[in-house]
This record gives structure tokens, sequence and C-alpha cells, in this order.
């Protein structure tokens, strides 16, 4: 199976975001993740809460919803949410007629209101021709009117402007967040190889959750995995392993961060020959080297070969084992050679930015035969 899918202190904030108002929202996501964001609004929200609008472009998915905004804050599956305004104008200079921008700024407050008053302290404007004089006075406007302080580079409050993508006119985009909704508060340390949150998400929500289930991670780097795991749901144990003790000192950072440090056993050791006992484990994740961190395909194949070996060993009958890697051809003439112990169960193709490119892994859901 394959997944593919097409406020400032003392001011007073008119007018929020109705929850019985029909309202358009854009999610950022990461390319691939459609069906996560749909099985989790599904989930969250109840399948008649909202409905699907339509992907404007890739990695952004279009959706109506009329319930409490709160609810789409606290998603996991996209990498931001945002508030989508249109406007009937034919061209940017428009949004400076009182109206319209009478209009805008309540829509940036009605967002500001939904969080504790000093959140936003800087705001950024990402629009085509963003030095016209429209733009410049369009930003010296919004600056203005609602005292927040403008950044060229990384701000808390987001906005843009696009031609609308149906209909004509012109669309102001929001940030709900004062980050996205991937950068996790409880990320104290990063590491360089940290997955995205999103798709550590994705990862642990695929084989579907059971609170009595044992959940392994080998290689647990900095936690995201074991954090979204537990953050997920209850379960009933939780080991991650890693052989840097750095890893695991950031590891264990995080998962006080998050509050769960408790839920969680650490372990030094290789994942070539983890010393933990056979068939001790409901479902197991590996973050697999995207292939930057190996120099050759053979340490790589003999990674992927004893990653395979072991949670076969660790793994109960018919559990799970999830992992993501971009050396797709690698890992599956491997796992070829693991037929009698493996049988993939799905497959979930990415498209990942990465250095001012793009990373194309797979997750793939392995079942113990």
């Amino acid at each position: 199976m394959r997944y593919h899918d097409t406020a400032m202190p003392g001011r007073h904030l008119p007018n929020p975001i109705a929850p019985t108002a029909d309202r358009r929202y854009e999610f950022e996501l990461i390319t691939g993740l459609e069906r996560f964001i749909d099985d989790e609004l599904s989930k969250r929200l109840g399948r008649r809460a909202y409905r699907l609008a339509g992907y404007p472009k890739e990695g952004r998915m279009s959706v109506r919803y009329a319930g409490p905004v709160e609810r789409l804050i606290d998603l996991r599956s996209p990498v931001a949410v945002h508030l989508v305004e249109r406007f009937d104008i034919p061209r940017p200079k428009g949004l400076l007629g009182h109206q319209h921008f009478t209009r805008l700024v309540t829509a940036i407050e009605s967002v500001i209101a939904l969080h504790p008053t000093g959140t936003f302290q800087t705001f950024r404007v990402s629009a085509a021709g963003s030095e016209s004089n429209t733009m410049k006075r369009l930003r010296s406007d919004i600056a203005s009117a609602i005292k927040l302080e403008e950044r060229t580079d990384d701000a808390h409050l987001h906005l843009s402007f696009r031609r609308s993508q149906t209909g004509g006119g012109w669309e102001a985009l929001i940030r709900l967040t004062p980050m996205p909704l991937s950068a996790r508060e409880w990320r104290v340390c990063n590491r360089p190889d940290a997955l995205n949150a999103t798709v550590a998400h994705a990862m642990v929500t695929l084989p579907g959750l059971s609170e009595t289930g044992r959940f392994l991670n080998l290689g647990c780097g900095s936690g995201t995995l074991l954090i979204e795991r537990l953050t997920a749901g209850p379960v009933a144990s939780a080991v991650g392993i890693d052989i840097d003790p750095e890893a695991l000192t950031c590891t264990e950072r995080n998962l006080t961060a998050a509050g769960s440090r408790q839920a969680v056993e650490l372990i030094l050791g290789d994942i070539h020959s983890p010393p933990l006992p056979d068939a001790s484990f409901n479902s197991a994740v590996a973050d697999l080297p995207f292939g930057m961190l190996a120099n050759t395909d053979a340490a790589l194949d003999k990674l992927y070969e004893s990653a395979l070996r072991e949670t076969a060993r660790l793994v109960v009958k018919d559990g799970a084992f999830t992992v993501i890697t971009a050396r797709r051809r690698l890992f599956e003439d491997t796992l070829a050679r693991h037929s009698d112990q493996w049988r993939r169960a799905a497959e979930v193709p990415l498209r990942i930015s990465f250095h001012r490119g793009y990373i194309a892994p797979s997750i793939y859901l392995l079942r113990r035969t």
C-alpha cells in the first residue's frame, strides 16, 4: 500500500475568530503526509466539522472549518496552519483602502488574540514584489496598526500575500502560531540529524496505537520519535537505545522538557547487537540515516542488515517496524533478503526540503512474519 495525495498589552482586540464562522485555513505540510493530516482532523474535529477545499500547490492543503480555531493549533501532523482571508481586489494596492485594510488588521488581531499577551513581538511579510511602493506602504501601515516590529527574517507573526487561487482577487495568509507547529516546545536540545517532528508523528501513528504495546526506538538520537509516540497516546513501556552517549543526553533533556522522562528507559547500546531480550516489543521505529551520515553504501547496507535482523529478534509476531530512509533502493534490496522475517505493509513516499533543495525519503511499515 502506497499513500499519494494529489496583542499588545492593554489593547482591545475586536472580533476574535468566531468558532461558528466557516473560515478557510491552509495547512503547510510535508509532501506525502496529506493523508495523515486528514486522519488527524477527522479524529480530533470530526469528519463533518471540516471539508477539504483543495491543494493550492505542493506542500499545501486547504480546508473549510467552522469550529474553535484553538483546536487547529494543537494539531501535530501539519508543519503550520494559516488563516486565509480573500479580498476581492485586482491588485495589492486595494488592501490600502479603509474597508479592506480594517478587515485585514481585524484578521491579524484575531490571530494575536488566540495567544497570551506579548506572545507576538515581531512580524514579517512575504509577497512577490515586496519592495514595491505599495508593499512598503502596506508593511508600514500594518506595523503602525498592530504595534509590532517588522523583521525581514524569522518573526513571530508571519503574513503572506498572493493572488487568489480561485475566483480572482488577492489573499492574505496569517500563520496561527508564533512558531511553526513542527517546532515543538519540548525541543531544548537539537541535533543536525534530528527528525522533523511531523514526520515522526506520522511514523509512530502509521502502525496504529496500543495502550498495552511495548515500544522501541533504535538509534533514538534527540528523542523525537519517543516523545511523539508518548504524546500520541499511552504505552505500556518505551525504550530508547543509542550508541552515542551525547545523543542519550540530548534525548534525556528533551524528554524532561516534554515531561516524559520517567516514562522511558534509555540504554547505551549498538544497533548491531542491542542488549535486549527476544520478542520483548510490539513495535519498533528507526530513523535510518538518510544517506548523508554514512559515507558508503556498504556502511549503510551493514546498518540496514543489522537493523532488520535484530529488530526481527526483538519484535513479536505480527509486530511492527517503521523506518525512514532516503536510500530506498538499497534498503529494499536489503529487505528482500529478509522476506522470511518481514512483510512490507505500507510505504509512504515523502518530499522534504533540505539545504535549499529536496530529499525524497520513504517511510516503510514492516510487519513481522
